[in-house]
């Protein structure tokens, strides 16, 4: 290993050697990571959540989901870069490729933190055991400085790449050539939205919209909303009900936030510039605080013309309204990656937004499920694009 890579896990140089998607030695090796994790997360909510993604249970639903009638193969050794912003991504990306047949050297930010830290020491502790040891000969974690000559060495020798992070390290990592059959999966910035419905949420009885409340603060701020398929803007249907049930309903995730949520000087400052910047160019609003500095609301006066351009984060969030599905469209661009539904059903305002030939939105899921990674992401079958089929008669 080279003086300035830093290995964090696995070995130095895994082998290449494809196996079959979700191979039983896969499922078993993921299967004790995930009892490891969750016996291990001392209490990062974020390292249980892939704890118990990686379960055996649903480990098979997505193998039968997944299922081929060719036989299928990984395409070999593939590189990752995992974005410094979600703590646990750099985990997922190696399970799906892992998943998909794959040998994978991830590459993580040299920012990383404890989340990070915990994550590879209970990885390492599973690849050591020696029924995993062909696991860990197909597994890399390894950090560096950027440096061109390191990525361009290792991509020279990889099959595949999967960059996640936005334009910027998309394009960066894009320069660096590949073997001709190499393939590219390349997740850039992308932007997130909350639909909700003023008439079913009237309806609901207090400890109702505290429980929606509570997947809704899962869905934001359990990664400050740094996570592509966080929701940056809440947009009610005016669908009945009452206005004041906006109120109510931002009172009740300000409940959840003071219970569960720390705010610093840092997030503090931080979200009232977001909140300066967007004030500065965009349509006229006005911002409402809840919890003390816990939840910011910045209703819009009109429909934004290009919503995909404004972050919140940290509790910050942009509102307005529509009247009916047909005026969600216009505020939807290839930009827009996740639609969490509350009060409306996921699966019809899915294929609604299907029949209108919408130009966003690859995700439409109930509220709460925002941040469950998929083997289907950004409107990719990720085991299809990862594998090669190998045909016969």
């Amino acid at each position: 290993m080279r003086d300035d890579v830093i290995l964090l896990a696995g070995v130095e140089d895994p082998s290449a050697e494809p196996w079959a998607p979700f191979a039983p030695l896969t499922l078993d090796f993921l299967e004790a990571l995930s009892a490891a994790v969750r016996r291990e997360h001392g209490g990062r909510e974020e390292l249980a959540a892939f704890g118990f993604w990686c379960r055996r249970s649903h480990l098979e639903a997505l193998a039968k989901r997944h299922e081929s009638p060719f036989p299928r193969l990984g395409r070999g050794l593939l590189f990752h870069v995992a974005p410094s912003n979600v703590p646990t991504m750099f985990a997922y990306t190696f399970a799906i490729g892992l998943l998909a047949g794959n040998a994978n050297i991830v590459r993580l930010s040299t920012r990383r933190g404890e989340t990070e830290a915990r994550l590879c020491a209970v990885l390492e502790q599973v690849l050591d055991l020696p029924r995993f040891a062909p696991v860990k000969a197909r597994s890399s974690f390894l950090s560096y400085d950027r440096d061109d000559a390191i990525t361009a060495g290792y991509l020279a020798q990889c099959n595949g790449r999967v960059v996640w992070g936005g334009d910027a390290t998309v394009a960066a990592i894009g320069r660096f050539p590949m073997p001709p059959h190499g393939t590219t999966i390349s997740f850039p910035d992308r932007w997130s939205l909350a639909l909700l419905s003023q008439g079913v949420l009237s309806g609901l009885a207090p400890s109702e919209l505290a429980a929606l409340a509570h997947w809704f603060y899962n869905d934001t701020y359990l990664m400050d909303q740094n996570a592509c398929s966080s929701p940056q803007m809440v947009v009610w249907q005016a669908d009945g009900g009452e206005a004041a049930v906006r109120r109510r309903w931002w009172e009740a995730v300000a409940t959840e936030a003071a219970g569960r949520y720390a705010m610093g000087p840092f997030q503090a400052t931080r979200k009232y510039e977001r909140f300066c910047r967007a004030a500065a160019v965009g349509p006229d609003m006005a911002l409402e605080r809840y919890g003390g500095n816990l939840v910011y609301v910045a209703r819009l006066a009109a429909l934004p013309a290009v919503p995909a351009e404004w972050k919140g984060g940290f509790g910050l969030f942009f509102e307005t309204e529509i009247q009916s599905l047909e005026h969600l469209l216009p505020l939807l661009s290839a930009k827009t990656q996740t639609l969490a539904c509350g009060g409306v059903d996921a699966g019809e305002t899915a294929a609604f937004l299907a029949a209108r030939h919408a130009q966003g939105v690859d995700r439409v899921v109930p509220v709460g499920q925002a941040l469950e990674m998929d083997t289907v992401w950004d409107g990719r079958d990720l085991i299809a694009e990862l594998s090669r089929i190998v045909s016969h008669p």
